[in-house]
């Protein structure tokens, strides 16, 4: 399933994937967040969607926004503001260094591999995201988890597992689901 969704992602040409990055930045601009809530995003890597112009949208509005960055607990959350040097940070991703403010969010923007229209979720298979939802419930945090992806990364039916944690909503650049 991941395969097969990542390859129909990786077949979309330069400009359908800019064209619907635009889209669904411009969808993601759109959502009813909270006044200066925090959000973590992600820039992308491959053929990711890419939130730039939201992550920029979000911090001209007064969102702290911050960048998943991997550390030996798991995910953090650093402080990234457009403009900020980005640091290599391994499996070819990019991030602000130690030396930003690591942030809780409110709201967790997140790449995945394939979704299905019941908010299951496939991501990369390493469980960062997992793990970091269950840490952040842990200490008493429920973000709102928020699915982003292309409209042909859906499939059928996501096998759900016990520590799978379904989606409140899901942007592509054709619809916006939601489930809670």
């Amino acid at each position: 399933m991941r395969k097969l969704a990542l390859a129909r992602r990786d077949g979309l040409g330069t400009g359908e994937r800019a064209d619907g990055s635009a889209a669904i930045s411009s969808a993601v601009l759109g959502l009813d967040l909270a006044p200066g809530c925090a959000v973590s995003a992600f820039l992308p890597i491959l053929s990711e969607v890419d939130l730039t112009e939201a992550i920029a949208g979000l911090d001209e509005r007064g969102h702290p926004v911050g960048l998943p960055v991997m550390v030996e607990s798991g995910l953090a959350f650093r402080r990234f503001r457009p403009g900020d040097v980005l640091v290599p940070l391994g499996f070819g991703t990019r991030g602000p260094g130690p030396e930003a403010t690591e942030i809780l969010p409110d709201t967790l923007l997140m790449p995945l591999s394939a979704f299905d229209r019941r908010g299951g979720r496939v991501g990369y298979g390493r469980g960062y995201y997992d793990r970091a939802i269950a840490d952040l419930r842990a200490a008493g945090r429920y973000p709102r988890l928020i699915g982003v992806a292309f409209s042909v990364q859906e499939v059928a039916a996501v096998p759900m597992e016990p520590h799978d944690v379904p989606l409140d909503m899901i942007v592509t650049e054709r619809d916006v689901f939601r489930f809670a």
